[in-house]
């Protein structure tokens, strides 16, 4: 700020930015550790925290990336259980003060336990939105793993699966969209006519969906007036956040059709591709408005942005999402190298070596593109690799870009993504930015990023 108003720092222009994985050389003409920044994954996620993040900063995937089955768990960062109205607690002062001694006299399990009378009732909680789920014939399930390759490439914010069955390769791609507020999936087969799904929606919250003009599926649903419901009188929980979503689905190919399944389900058959546009809106209207007295129509809001959507190519919605993320991304760049040729040869071949006497990591070098992060995790531990140290801070760049962006809610403990209707952070005072990807069940890379707690959109009135 300048005399107490906004300074305006514009975008930088296109010859400022970097090419993350054009310098091959430092300073001194010595090899640098650059690699493409990307993080690579050679198996479906197992677990919430192997899946790979995307999001615009109001809509948020996790991408499991399963073959027969693929999951794409959504969030939309209005969804919050509550209503306005002061939730504050007016005996919180002296809990504090108990607090304090508790902690100066070294008593801190009990200070841990004092500490819960700083709330006097449980805090609202961030909700879900749903999972867009894809099923695939039983074919897929004899995939050759060795071609699976599943990555997030951070420079252009776009996640890629790619398997093969048989003689084919299929391919995915997910991104989410600022400039057109959407999430988008492509797939595709290298045959005419292989590829066929099933597609539909899902949710833990209350909802239904139905399909509409044979190729669209409308979603609907409501967080709880009060995240506890109430056990004497159901007339006690007042409306909640009501929210809806979109999908439209395109196809090309001469041989491909769209079904229609149970009313619900959209089922392609013999297709060379596939879109899917994803777009979603709640009632929320500012944190001082009742979700009763909203005006907002959130399939109202769905429908005309999906109308606009429609009349764009996915070249062109792609094409915008690349220059509003990369105007953002490519603002820093970080380049580490160590110091001698010697040290980093050294280096290399000594992780080498110990990786080959495990035949369960097969190692091809640390600049080979193919090698996993969770590989190159495990190296890290004889090989400190800088390229790895960048791709980690990138990652967290990644990360906030994704989650926060103006117009949109203050990143939560995870960022945008969260996939429980009873989040673990309900007591954080302080809350952390944390993304982690599960390597042999026991390290993990861990983007910690500390941000001021503002809870709910439902602040106090």
């Amino acid at each position: 700020m300048e005399d107490g108003g906004w300074v305006h720092v514009p975008r930088p222009a296109e010859k400022d930015y970097w090419n993350p994985t054009a310098v091959q050389e430092n300073s001194n003409g010595e090899p640098s550790s650059s690699q493409p920044l990307k993080l690579i994954f050679t198996s479906p996620a197992k677990y919430w925290t192997d899946a790979i993040p995307i999001g615009n900063g109001r809509l948020g995937a996790m991408i499991w990336g399963g073959v027969a089955k693929e999951t794409l768990q959504l969030n939309e960062d209005t969804l919050w259980t509550g209503i306005p109205g002061n939730y504050t607690n007016p005996n919180a002062p002296a809990a504090l003060s108990d607090v304090r001694k508790l902690v100066d006299d070294g008593q801190f399990t009990q200070a841990t336990k004092e500490a819960i009378k700083l709330s006097d009732h449980p805090s609202e909680v961030y909700q879900l939105l749903g999972d867009m789920i894809l099923e695939f014939d039983t074919s897929h399930l004899k995939f050759d793993e060795e071609t699976y390759h599943r990555e997030l490439d951070l420079d252009t914010a776009t996640t890629t699966v790619k398997y093969s069955v048989g003689d084919i390769e299929y391919k995915r791609e997910y991104f989410a969209s600022y400039p057109d507020q959407a999430l988008v999936t492509r797939l595709s087969g290298s045959e005419k006519g292989s590829l066929s799904f099933t597609l539909y929606m899902d949710s833990k919250m209350h909802h239904h969906s139905f399909v509409q003009e044979n190729n669209q599926i409308h979603f609907q649903g409501s967080c709880p007036g009060k995240r506890i419901p109430p056990r004497l009188n159901a007339g006690d929980n007042p409306k909640g956040i009501q929210f809806s979503a979109l999908l439209n689905l395109q196809i090309g190919g001469d041989t491909g059709v769209i079904s229609d399944v149970d009313g619900r389900k959209l089922k392609v058959e013999g297709a060379d591709w596939a879109v899917i546009l994803l777009v979603a809106s709640s009632s929320f209207d500012g944190p001082f408005t009742n979700p009763i007295d909203s005006k907002k129509d959130p399939s109202s809001d769905c429908k005309t942005a999906m109308t606009s959507l429609r009349k764009l190519s996915y070249a062109d919605i792609h094409a915008h999402h690349l220059d509003d993320y990369q105007s953002l991304f490519r603002r820093v760049s970080l380049e580490l190298w160590k110091s001698s040729k010697n040290v980093l040869g050294s280096a290399h071949l000594n992780a080498e070596k110990q990786i080959a006497a495990d035949e369960s990591v097969p190692f091809t070098g640390s600049e080979n593109t193919t090698v996993s992060t969770a590989e190159r995790v495990k190296s890290f531990q004889t090989d400190e690799d800088p390229s790895l140290v960048q791709l980690l801070f990138q990652y967290g760049r990644y990360l906030l870009i994704s989650c926060s962006r103006p117009g949109t809610q203050v990143a939560n403990l995870q960022g945008l993504w969260n996939k429980d209707i009873e989040p673990p952070w309900e007591y954080a005072i302080s809350l952390s930015l944390s993304t982690q990807i599960d390597v042999f069940k026991c390290n993990y890379i861990s983007i910690s990023l500390s941000i001021v707690d503002v809870g709910s959109p439902m602040v106090d009135i």
